[in-house]
């Protein structure tokens, strides 16, 4: 994310310079008009670009490594309707942090792990998510990519503080 935020930086610096240059500088002939013509549409798409991995966008960076999983949306692939599938996870990553979407390829394993977590969920049973290197031999889970795997499992009851009496 800090990414993001550089690339928007930028592009707010860029247009001020921009700014002033057409301001204070001299009179522009028709190659400098012609180049800020051009450049400035390039600034638009860069500022765009850096948007959209900032929160409101569901992100495709790696997931946590452990997260509840709050909801999944689940978007099959259609060849005729020229739809490559993709799954939506909102997750919390810890207790203290907010809710986050983010987006991952579809699979069929995950579509199936999924499936089984959803329906755990409605049970009333809260679903941790756990993501790990497929070097970690053992485990069981759904391949996400980039050697990653992804498992569910039910997460532990909060137990309720005593009564004060």
């Amino acid at each position: 994310m800090n990414d993001s935020f550089l690339l928007m930086s930028i592009s707010y610096v860029a247009l001020v310079v921009f700014v002033v240059w057409a301001i204070f500088g001299k009179r522009f002939s028709t190659l400098h008009k012609i180049i800020i013509c051009l450049l400035l549409p390039m600034i638009y798409f860069i500022h765009w670009q850096s948007l959209q991995s900032t929160k409101g966008w569901p992100s495709d960076q790696i997931l946590p490594t452990q997260f509840e999983l709050i909801s999944a949306d689940i978007v099959e692939p259609n060849p005729i309707e020229k739809i490559a599938g993709n799954i939506h996870l909102w997750i919390r990553p810890s207790e203290t942090e907010p809710p986050r979407a983010y987006i991952l390829d579809y699979s069929r394993d995950l579509h199936q792990r999924l499936f089984e977590t959803k329906k755990r969920m409605a049970s009333g049973r809260r679903q941790i998510g756990l993501l790990y290197d497929t070097s970690n031999t053992g485990q069981s889970g759904a391949s996400i990519g980039g050697g990653m795997k992804l498992k569910f499992r039910n997460a532990p009851r909060k137990h309720l503080p005593p009564k004060k009496q």
